[in-house]
């Protein structure tokens, strides 16, 4: 296609996506220098004018005339807001670029832009299938996706080359038709409050917390096969694992903090969901650090954590109906937990889970909480 004559322009109103002019330059750059730019994409490290003005008046006019990328400048009040771009591989198949200028981003524009985007690739280029790649951890790219419906594949290990280097990355793929809703749900654990206990999201800051507890004799003890790591280094994979248990609707999970001092006590996750809507069945499972151990802590995160749970979607809850946890009839702590934060007894599972200190197989006992 001739650049710029052949450049559509696609509207609905509030977004546009036209043709890049070097008007564009000094924004461009702007954006190419920001953390999140800098991190999570190729752009040329330092960036200047020069590398702006190269991928504006060469590249770009270049990519459409060859029919390899197809590049759009998003326009929001009359000024450049980042780029969206698809680029062509051959056989139906378009993978989706897309970033945005720092005080554009929060406000839905991106999403408006890729909805004009994808209408465009479908309806006009014949495009069957998109796909996206994104490095890990990048959460921001993965969440615009996830809102347009993208299905999920495999994180490919050294997928993606960064100046020098290759990383891992997560991928997906929205095929003509889908519709443009999350097929899963993304859960954000709230933040609850109650007697001197929060209940948060594990941070990065918490990493020696985790580490701890990986190496916590009476948690191995209990729940021998835990994932939590037992090295620093190992740390921010297991809290990249928590936070895409999260992201792909399998998981909500809580760091149990001190409310005066927001130190961890210990943890509560709640995971195997059956059902929907107000009629959700989940296990619920936890551990406590050392800190957190005879203080009433966990009983008090276990109960708040259940109120929040067991409440309906229109009073502000998750909607659970039903509640239930598995420990070792042996663990005569988790049981006192369980049982001060309402739960009964409701029978024993026979050699379903691992002995004390993972010595063969051991009764466990199964307890219950309804709305």
């Amino acid at each position: 296609m001739r650049f710029p004559d052949d450049v559509p322009v696609l509207t609905d109103g509030v977004v546009t996506l036209r043709a890049h002019t070097i008007d564009d330059l000094s924004r461009v750059v702007e954006q190419c220098r920001d953390d999140e730019s800098l991190a999570w994409t190729t752009v040329p490290t330092p960036y200047d004018e020069a590398d702006g003005r190269d991928w504006l008046t060469r590249a770009i006019p270049s990519a459409w005339a060859d029919d390899t990328t197809y590049a759009f400048a998003i326009e929001v009040g009359g000024r450049f807001g980042g780029t969206v771009d698809l680029r062509m591989k051959g056989g139906g198949e378009g993978e989706l670029g897309f970033g945005l200028h720092p005080d554009v981003r929060g406000a839905g524009a991106m999403r408006r832009a890729l909805d004009l985007l994808l209408d465009w690739g479908f309806d006009t280029q014949g495009v069957e299938v998109v796909t996206w790649k994104a490095f890990v951890g990048n959460w921001a790219s993965r969440r615009t996706v996830w809102n347009l419906g993208f299905t999920f594949g495999a994180t490919v290990p050294r997928l993606l080359p960064q100046r020098g280097e290759r990383r891992d990355a997560w991928t997906g793929w929205l095929v003509r038709g889908d519709d443009r809703t999350p097929s899963t749900p993304w859960y954000e654990p709230p933040v609850l409050e109650q007697d001197g206990v929060r209940l948060r999201p594990w941070r990065d800051d918490d990493l020696p917390s985790l580490v701890e507890a990986g190496n916590d004799p009476l948690v191995r003890a209990w729940i021998p096969a835990t994932p939590l790591p037992r090295t620093l280094e190992d740390a921010p994979d297991y809290l990249l694992l928590v936070r895409l248990a999260h992201a792909e609707g399998r998981r909500v999970g809580w760091c149990v903090a001190d409310a005066a001092t927001d130190r961890p006590l210990g943890s509560l996750g709640v995971f195997d969901f059956e059902g929907s809507g107000d009629d959700v069945t989940a296990q619920l499972g936890y551990w406590s650090l050392p800190a957190g151990r005879g203080t009433g802590a966990m009983a008090t995160g276990l109960d708040l954590a259940c109120g929040w749970l067991l409440r309906t979607r229109a009073d502000g809850g998750f909607g659970a109906r039903r509640l239930y946890l598995l420990t070792s009839v042996g663990n005569a702590a988790s049981r006192r937990l369980a049982e001060s934060a309402g739960f009964e007894h409701v029978g024993t599972e026979r050699l379903s889970g691992p002995g004390h200190d993972g010595a063969g197989w051991a009764d466990s006992a199964l307890y219950d909480r309804l709305r």
